[in-house]
């Protein structure tokens, strides 16, 4: 089964509240479902395409099951409302690749 990643673009229409009321809080419930943070904001270098927010996120599950739980919790239910509130995201889930080896 592979991994699956939830990947998302931001941009902040309230910054401040979007980092003490969303991304204070969401971190803890990423790991109540085994995720792990692989990208969350830093420097973004363009060299194709479109601007896709003002920060990036990417975050590895151990599988989709994982994934979706999170995103369907109550824990993470309990928070979003302020990211939808102080944000506009492009939100997905998406399996990696199957290891065949």
């Amino acid at each position: 089964m592979p991994k699956s990643y939830a990947i998302a673009h931001v941009t902040f229409t309230n910054r401040d509240a979007f980092m003490s009321d969303y991304a204070s809080k969401v971190g803890d419930t990423v790991a109540m479902y085994g995720g792990r943070y692989l990208v969350r904001a830093g420097e973004v270098s363009y060299s194709e395409g479109e601007y896709l927010g003002d920060i990036s996120v990417v975050i590895e599950f151990p599988n989709r099951e994982s994934a979706h739980a999170w995103h369907d919790s109550d824990e993470y239910r309990g928070i979003v409302s302020a990211r939808y509130q102080n944000s506009v995201t492009n939100f997905i889930i998406i399996d990696g690749v199957l290891d065949v080896s």
